[in-house]
């Protein structure tokens, strides 16, 4: 009788990047001890970095730069007032997950669903019925961040329920802060990602 052998599994290599987290170096020290605490965001529910996803010196200095400049303007605007240690730190790490793990943002028709589904969403909260109620909506819709980071992770939710998995990581460019470099103004955006699972962290690095 002739002998059955199984298919050796074929082993994906998994993505690897790099990602930076600007912040205060009390902050810094508590991710160190604790881990990253999740937060609603424009990507969802999880910890936020500027992707490093060339390894060159560069690349990552290009991501610390960003990360640097995001903290400095926390700072300016009170976020580490209360922190014993107030100057600024760099949390980088090096996280590795298979490609179904991810979902990208930036993909065209994510994009367009997400945005149909905040302008739905706010269109009903806030009375905007027409082109000329949407052109002075700013002050409000900007009031209402809570909400709109809500609607997105409800979104995410639903993409995952219906999907049937959980996604450890997702991707969205967001434009880059001001000053933190001169010719990313030509860019407009740099890639961001934000973690879901924290177990995809396979390394972590305080600079200052």
């Amino acid at each position: 009788m002739a002998t059955v052998t199984s298919e050796p599994e074929v082993q994906t290599p998994k993505i690897r990047v790099r990602g930076t987290h600007g912040t205060s170096l009390s902050r810094a020290r508590l991710i160190e001890e604790h881990g990253f605490v999740a937060k609603p965001g424009r990507i969802g529910v999880g910890a936020y970095f500027w992707t490093a996803m060339v390894e060159t010196d560069d690349c990552l200095d290009l991501a610390r730069r960003l990360a640097r400049t995001w903290a400095t303007k926390a700072e300016k605007g009170g976020q580490y007032a209360s922190d014993k240690e107030k100057s600024l730190a760099i949390v980088e790490v090096e996280v590795a997950f298979e490609a179904h793990d991810v979902l990208s943002l930036d993909d065209p028709e994510m994009t367009f669903r997400l945005w149909a589904l905040i302008r739905e969403k706010l269109a009903s909260l806030l009375g905007l019925k027409n082109d000329k109620d949407w052109e002075g909506a700013s002050d409000k819709i900007n009031k209402r961040q809570g909400e709109i980071h809500g609607f997105i992770e409800a979104f995410i939710l639903e993409l995952e329920a219906n999907l049937g998995r959980r996604f450890k990581v997702i991707f969205k460019s967001q434009a880059c802060p001001k000053y933190s470099d001169p010719v990313l103004h030509y860019i407009g955006n740099h890639s961001c990602f934000a973690i879901r699972d924290t177990n995809v962290i396979g390394s972590m690095n305080i600079t200052h």
